[in-house]
C-alpha cells in the first residue's frame, strides 16, 4: 500500500508554487510510488497487488489544494496505469489508486481546509454520512485480494459518490466572468 503524499506548498496556489515545491510535491507523492513498485515487484508472488491512494483534485480544481499536489496526483493516476501494465508484464502483479473522498485525518489538516471539504461532501454527496478510513481499508483489502484478480490499471473512487456530482445540492454555481 502506498499512501505517501507531501508538497510542501500545499497550501499555495499553484500559480504562486515554486519549482522546487511542485517537484517536491511530484517527487514525494507519485515517484515513490514508481520506486516502490521497482524496488518491491522483483519480491512480490504473481498476483500480488499494489494499491495508493489519490485525490479527485487529479481532474478537478479544488481551490485551496495547492502547491502542485493536484498535479502530483494526476501523475499517480497516470503512472498507475503505466505500472498496471509493465508491472504486470514484468512481475505479474497488478497496480490500482484509490480515490479517497475528504477525511479529516491529521495528515491532511495540513492543508488547512480539509473541514470545509468534510462538510462540503456532507452537505453534496449521494451519501451524505462522512467517510470513515475502515471504508478506504476495505476497498483496498479487497484490491488487493484474489476476489479483484482482474481488476489492474484502475482508479477506484470511495468518496461516498461525490465524484459523480456536477454542482452543488443547493444548485449553487460559480458566476460567469467576461
Amino acid at each position: 500500500m502506498h499512501s505517501l503524499a507531501n508538497g510542501p506548498e500545499v497550501k499555495k496556489a499553484l500559480i504562486d508554487t515554486s519549482r522546487a515545491g511542485y517537484l517536491a510535491a511530484v517527487s514525494a507523492s507519485a515517484y515513490s510510488l514508481v520506486s516502490m513498485v521497482r524496488a518491491f515487484g522483483p519480491l512480490m508472488r504473481r498476483g500480488g497487488a499494489v494499491a495508493s491512494l489519490t485525490y479527485m483534485a487529479s481532474e478537478k480544481a479544488i481551490p485551496g489544494y495547492g502547491g502542485g499536489m493536484s498535479s502530483a496526483k494526476a501523475a499517480l493516476e497516470s503512472d498507475t496505469r503505466v505500472l498496471a501494465f509493465e508491472a504486470g508484464r514484468r512481475y505479474g502483479i497488478r497496480v490500482n489508486t484509490i480515490s479517497a473522498g475528504p477525511y479529516a485525518s491529521r495528515a491532511a489538516s495540513a492543508i488547512g481546509i480539509i473541514d470545509d471539504m468534510v462538510t462540503y461532501c456532507e452537505g453534496n454527496a449521494p451519501l451524505t454520512e462522512r467517510l470513515e478510513a475502515t471504508e478506504v481499508g476495505a476497498a483496498t483489502a479487497f484490491l488487493c485480494s484474489p476476489l479483484a484478480s482482474g481488476i489492474t490499471g484502475t482508479t477506484i473512487y470511495v468518496d461516498k459518490g461525490i465524484h459523480a456530482m456536477g454542482m452543488a445540492v443547493d444548485g449553487t454555481t460559480v458566476p460567469a466572468r467576461g
